[in-house]
């Protein structure tokens, strides 16, 4: 598992469920303090691989409630069928 500090500075300090800014100084038992939220993927053949992501307290304790809020990449190149 990774550091909340390491996972932090990775996501820029942004809740991946709501895209709004997580102040890295507050209470990590704020509902606005900042919280790793962690779930294991499967891999073919492999097990599995554990997933970590910054969000907010109250962000990762909801999220099975509400529809996270997932930033489209730009890599992403996106046609409609003919």
């Amino acid at each position: 598992m990774s550091d909340l500090n390491e996972v932090g500075q990775r996501d820029g300090w942004r809740c991946w469920l709501c895209d709004a800014e997580v102040d890295p100084e507050a209470s990590t038992n704020s509902d606005l303090g900042p919280s790793v939220d962690s779930y294991a993927a499967a891999k073919a053949k492999k097990g599995s691989a554990v997933i970590e992501r910054l969000a907010h307290r109250a962000c990762n304790t909801m999220k099975g409630k509400i529809a996270p809020v997932v930033p489209w990449s730009p890599d992403l190149f996106v046609v409609d069928p003919a």
